[in-house]
């Protein structure tokens, strides 16, 4: 058994083991300023209660920069405890315990080993002279610089390299202050840009700048250059669009081009061809009348040689007998009958022949024919646009009158088309039913039911072709029925909850409520009293608020569309509650308020569908924009390039 002294003995022993095992690395947390984050250099302890200690040098630089706005006191840097310092900072009590252990940690730590965070970082070389390290790195060339490299090199004044990204080569969060060796870049100088170590904050030539935290002075940076990047990407996307558009459109224009080249070569084949059809048929026509003309001129010729040759026989015969000297033979001749020939010859041909039109009775037209290739060119190709001003002007309880407008071109006559489709769900495009065809502006169906709502849209038509539907609109015919079952659904000492029934779901979207509301009178009510219109909207459930306890209120409501205003319903009488003690009093201003009325509240009383939203209103939007943030570099690098 050990003696008492043994196990003292043992135990210290023990510890000395433990404490020889520790590492002097653990305890530098420990010893670390809460305003420098460096080793503690003469500390002082603080007065807050929880012997907070920094160094003299940064008490001083707290003292200097809060000592004008607090008084005689500064913030302790951990707890945030305002310390009351009368004397100034030089008589804070010295941590001596302290810093002999920031002294004996200094000593351990000489002759070791750096360790990670100190160890040297690689060096590279310059990739143009290949001697010197490489201090910048050019990003878009991806070539590494040395400082006299990069000046003659990549000189930042020459355009070609104004829009090239340059970094350093050693990330900014690794350096050390310049002016104070061994003192780390953690503090932000807003009013120089740069960044500084603490030193030069508490004892350099920053002192009483003002500063911000290196992460701090990086997310403001971030903030801003996020925000040039946002509006810069907002000019990117519409520039993009435009782009796209306009590239979308030249296609879309090389293609119509190209359809129109087409066009023109087919046209213009077919009209050569047509030319050259023609061509034939004139010439078959000429041929023909050719022919014609030889035959009516050859018969003729015909005829005239016969006589001639029989003219010529008696000529012979005349002209032998009259060479005859002999006049036994010349009168021995028959020439009576030779007389009598020749005569009858000369009776016969006193009408000379007449001769025939030789030309054939044809004029050749190309007038016409020549304008029109002449005068043949393109037309603007334009449809007309969608009507727009579709409106109900007039309304019965059996028909409406709608007009609208249209732009069109100078001499164009479009023709108008007004299709139909009764107004309910699900409604499809082959419901839609044509009522009017014709040149007119203004449409007038007839035959419809009463208080019922129709669907219309119109489209206009031209020579070049048919334009886009307008907006569907919808009509009713007559004013809505009047509310029925105007019902309290709660009430308090202060408001009244109340709710109706109206036109069916499909016809209350196009409908409006009108609540009214006659307050009490000390003598009674007052018929002459005019009433006062509480709420006007969509819902059929409202609360009204600002009124007195244990008071009766009377309720009508009506219905308007865009016809007009329809009757009341029956008047009601609801009372307020009596106020109690634990009820509050919420000052409300004169006129009634709208406090979030749900529809949900008179499923009993109204229809189920009378949530469904509006035809005319728009779908809703979706789509949420999401935006994820990733992170950037090193923070101080971020500084450093800006």
């Amino acid at each position: 058994t050990e003696t008492p002294w043994q196990h003292k003995r043992r135990g210290r022993e023990f510890l000395g083991c433990e404490r020889s095992k520790m590492l002097p690395e653990e305890f530098e947390d420990e010893l670390t300023c809460p305003v420098c984050l460096m080793l503690f250099t003469d500390p002082r302890t603080l007065p807050c209660g929880n012997s907070h200690n920094l160094c003299m040098e940064c008490a001083k630089g707290l003292w200097r920069s809060q000592a004008p706005s607090f008084g005689f006191s500064i913030t302790c840097p951990v707890c945030r405890v305002t310390c009351p310092i009368q004397n100034g900072v030089e008589r804070l009590p010295l941590n001596l315990a302290l810093k002999n252990m920031v002294e004996k940690l200094e000593a351990a730590q000489k002759g070791k080993p750096a360790s990670k965070k100190t160890t040297s970082k690689r060096k590279f070389r310059c990739d143009v002279c290949e001697k010197k390290p490489a201090v910048m790195e050019c990003v878009t060339c991806v070539v590494k610089y040395c400082e006299a490299c990069l000046e003659t090199c990549h000189p930042k004044e020459r355009a070609v390299f104004k829009a090239h990204v340059v970094a350093p080569m050693e990330p900014v969060s690794s350096r050390e202050c310049e002016v104070h060796e061994g003192q780390a870049l953690s503090f932000f100088c807003t009013q120089c840009g740069v960044m500084v170590c603490a030193h030069c904050l508490l004892m350099g030539s920053h002192i009483e700048h003002p500063r911000v935290s290196l992460h701090s002075a990086v997310m403001d940076k971030k903030l801003a250059l996020q925000s040039a990047v946002d509006a810069l990407t907002s000019k990117h996307h519409t520039v993009l669009d435009f782009t796209q558009s306009a590239e979308a459109a030249m296609q879309n224009m090389e293609a119509t081009c190209r359809d129109m080249r087409g066009q023109v070569e087919a046209e213009c084949g077919e009209l050569q061809v047509r030319v050259s059809q023609l061509q034939q048929k004139l010439l078959q026509v000429i041929d023909s009348q050719e022919r014609e003309k030889r035959a009516v001129l050859l018969g003729q010729v015909e005829g005239q040689r016969q006589r001639l040759s029989v003219w010529t026989a008696l000529l012979d015969r005349a002209q032998q007998v009259m060479s005859n000297e002999d006049g036994a033979v010349f009168l021995d001749v028959d020439t009576h009958k030779l007389d009598k020939q020749l005569r009858g010859a000369v009776d016969a041909s006193l009408a000379p022949p007449v001769l025939a039109t030789v030309a054939p009775g044809l004029t050749l037209t190309m007038t016409p024919l020549r304008e029109a290739v002449t005068n043949m060119h393109f037309t603007e190709y334009l449809v007309p646009p969608p009507p727009s001003d579709l409106a109900c002007v007039e309304s019965s309880p059996t028909s409406v009158l709608i007009t609208w407008n249209c732009e069109v071109r100078a001499n164009d006559r479009p023709t108008f088309i007004v299709q139909q489709m009764d107004f309910r769900e699900g409604c499809k495009e082959d419901e839609w039913v044509e009522v009017y065809k014709g040149p007119g502006r203004s449409f007038s169906p007839t035959n419809l039911q009463e208080q019922s709502s129709y669907r219309f849209r119109v489209c206009a038509i031209n020579g070049s072709g048919k334009g886009g539907w307008s907006h569907p609109r919808v009509f009713t015919t007559g004013v809505p029925r009047p509310p029925s079952d105007v019902t309290m659904l709660e009430r308090t000492h202060r408001s009244l909850t109340v709710a109706w029934t109206g036109e069916p779901a499909m016809r209350s979207r196009h409908a409006t409520y009108v609540l009214e509301m006659l307050a009490p009178q000390t003598s009674g009510y007052d018929q002459r009293e005019e009433w006062r219109e509480v709420y006007t909207g969509a819902s059929r459930v409202y609360t009204v608020s600002d009124l007195s306890p244990q008071q009766s209120y009377r309720f009508r409501v009506c219905a308007e569309n865009n016809v007009g205003r329809g009757g009341y319903s029956p008047i009601k009488s609801f009372s307020t509650s009596q106020r109690t003690d634990g009820d509050v009093s919420i000052e409300q201003p004169d006129h009634a308020e709208e406090e979030g009325n749900d529809d949900s509240v008179c499923d009993d009383m109204a229809e189920q569908s009378m949530n469904a939203p509006s035809e005319m209103e728009g779908p809703g939007d979706e789509n949420a924009l999401a935006e994820n943030t990733e992170e950037s570099q090193d923070g101080a690098q971020l500084l450093r390039g800006m």
